[in-house]
């Protein structure tokens, strides 16, 4: 594995924690290694964060990936983002399940599948073009 130092200019807070969480993705789905509840919830914050800052007449600072996922279904076709409606309603699903608190001392021990962990990374990274050829 090769490493490469980028410089990013960041101004809002969020920006570098949305690098950071791209790091840690594209980390995670090169070697496999991370939180892999952490991993979840880096996927969400950046797909959340993608959407409002890419249509942001559509979605606000305040939408979370159930919102996002309902207002391009309720849009339709007429939506900007309706081409994502699949993807990210499948993230939606897949990640909801592994980010309920109602018993953190129960779930938080079970192991994800970590193909099928990776395979929404991947799909995650896709859509926010990190990385734009991914197999």
């Amino acid at each position: 594995m090769t490493s490469e130092v980028v410089q990013l200019e960041l101004e809002d807070p969020r920006e570098a924690r949305v690098a950071s969480d791209i790091i840690d993705l594209l980390y995670f789905y090169k070697t496999g290694l991370g939180r892999q509840r952490d991993i979840v919830a880096k996927m969400r914050f950046v797909i959340e964060t993608y959407c409002t800052w890419t249509y942001p007449g559509f979605f606000g600072s305040d939408d979370t990936l159930a919102s996002i996922v309902e207002k391009i279904r309720s849009t339709g076709e007429q939506h900007p983002a309706c081409a994502l409606l699949d993807e990210l309603d499948d993230i939606h699903d897949y990640s909801r399940d592994y980010l309920r608190g109602d018993d953190p001392a129960g779930d938080a021990t079970e192991v994800l599948d970590i193909k099928e962990l990776t395979g929404f990374v991947r799909r995650t990274l896709k859509i926010v073009n990190a990385i734009p050829n991914l197999p």
